[in-house]
């Protein structure tokens, strides 16, 4: 009985932060804004003991970030930050094309998985819808990264996605205008990969990610 307690409560755990994580990307939740425990257990009609639990884990992965008499709140981004964690996942993912074309002879690389990835995410873009795209773009790279065969460097690529997507998803309206430019990039990842050129890939890569400035200068919200 306690084993099945247990259980329950994690599994509703996960349910809270994906509840959260949902207003987030509807825009429901904004950057900065506060996320009050009480309120949320309220809509759900749950106790709050399992919404602090689902706040502590947001917390750990760096979406949410509270402070002593502050309360809780979505994570702010600062320009360095993204800037940084641009140069991370591309060199994180520079590694992994390598690894999957060099060690493997691309043996886990699923072109017909990234081929419908990139076609989704332009089918979801004509039809307006931002949220489904972002989960097809995220599903493109967890494939490549995956293809590596590697453990440990698909649990440093995870570490890093949150910020990033999250961030990025719940601005996708301010940054609809770039987002066509997004699957012409997608296309020639998938070109170069399905030529294993390892070279051409690594540098689509690295132009592929949002300028940190550019990604600034539309999401900004008025004081």
């Amino acid at each position: 009985m306690t084993e099945h307690h247990g259980l329950r409560r994690r599994v509703l755990r996960e349910e809270v932060a994906e509840y959260i994580m949902d207003a987030m990307l509807r825009g429901a939740l904004l950057p900065g804004d506060k996320v009050v425990e009480s309120k949320i257990a309220r809509e759900l009609n749950i106790s709050q003991g399992a919404v602090r639990e689902a706040i502590r884990d947001l917390i750990a992965q760096g979406i949410l970030e509270t402070e002593p008499y502050k309360g809780t709140r979505v994570r702010t981004l600062t320009r360095e930050q993204i800037a940084d964690y641009y140069e991370v996942r591309t060199e994180i993912e520079g590694i992994a094309v390598r690894w999957a074309i060099s060690k493997y002879s691309g043996r886990y690389l699923d072109l017909g998985f990234l081929k419908r990835c990139v076609a989704e995410m332009e089918r979801c873009l004509h039809e307006n819808d931002t949220r489904a795209m972002r989960l097809h773009d995220m599903a493109f790279h967890e494939a490549i990264v995956r293809a590596a065969a590697s453990d440990s460097l698909l649990k440093a690529w995870n570490s890093l996605g949150n910020h990033y997507w999250m961030y990025v998803a719940i601005h996708y309206d301010g940054l609809a205008s770039l987002l066509p430019e997004q699957i012409e990039k997608h296309k020639a990842l998938y070109r170069s990969i399905a030529a294993k050129d390892i070279q051409a890939y690594t540098h689509i890569v690295r132009g592929h990610y949002f300028d940190a400035d550019t990604l600034f200068a539309v999401t900004q919200r008025p004081e």
